[in-house]
């Protein structure tokens, strides 16, 4: 069976001496596992097709149920600055890694596709380029778009795409009862107010301490469109804050923290 679609790379694993094991994102296949013969040698005619965040239009051949091997890949976009700057990958990583977590294979899903394609689209573009004498451009940092707002637009994409896979945290009102609360507890994935959570109480489970500036950020993330959310410019506490909360919702999500976050925060040490 031969099919071709659209797909993002979102993971490679090596296989054997010179194969590939590729997780894509697909158009009309959802996350699906691919296999590439040899891509590794220097004279693989799949090149950098395969290279991670890479979109291309990609040809698979082999049965529904077994792994489909890929025969030919054309690139889209290869989103090579993305994987040039550290800062960048290792965010982009963290994303394909959530999606990866939490979404089942081989369910179509065009909206997540989508607007996983465009925050790279945008992101990328946010790295300038500068002219030099030849036909090629050449990267050059500084466009007016600091660290900060990278960052901010970084933990507002996570919240996109748990959003879209059904998995957001809910932080405008308790969980239960719909009153108001500014303690999250990351097992119930909500706030809940001190009626409702009287068991964690007793047990002295400790909620993540919000604000009503954290709620009303990020009730913005999720009514805004990714594409306006650059002009968001919240402080770095409310970044601080809640970055660590989605951690935590995610680590209770998946019952284990994500490889992105322990080699951050190895590299940290």
């Amino acid at each position: 069976m031969l099919t071709t679609t659209e797909g993002i790379v979102l993971k490679t694993q090596k296989y054997a001496e010179a194969d590939l094991i590729i997780t894509h994102l697909t158009l009309s296949r959802g996350i699906i596992k691919t296999f590439a013969k040899s891509p590794r040698k220097t004279k693989s005619r799949f090149g950098s097709s395969l290279e991670p965040l890479t979109h291309a239009k990609i040809t698979m051949v082999g049965k529904e149920q077994a792994m489909p091997r890929i025969i030919h890949a054309d690139i889209l976009k290869s989103f090579h600055t993305l994987r040039e700057n550290f800062h960048d990958f290792v965010n982009m990583s963290k994303l394909a890694e959530i999606l990866i977590s939490l979404m089942p294979e081989g369910m179509p899903n065009k909206k997540l596709f989508l607007f996983f394609l465009n925050i790279m689209i945008l992101l990328e573009s946010l790295n300038p380029v500068r002219k030099t004498n030849s036909s090629l451009p050449v990267r050059q940092t500084g466009n007016g778009v600091n660290q900060k707002q990278k960052d901010s637009l970084y933990l507002i994409s996570r919240i996109h795409l748990l959003a879209l896979l059904g998995y957001a945290p809910r932080l405008k009102g308790c969980g239960k009862c719909g009153i108001k609360s500014f303690d999250f507890y990351p097992d119930s994935g909500t706030t809940m107010c001190k009626k409702c959570a009287i068991a964690r109480i007793e047990k002295k489970v400790s909620p993540i301490k919000i604000t009503d500036s954290i709620v009303k950020f990020y009730s913005h993330c999720l009514g805004w469109h990714i594409q306006t959310s650059i002009r968001l410019k919240p402080p770095k506490e409310i970044i601080s804050t809640l970055s660590a909360l989605l951690e935590e919702h995610l680590n209770h999500l998946l019952n284990r923290r994500l490889m992105t976050s322990e080699f951050l925060t190895k590299i940290q040490q």
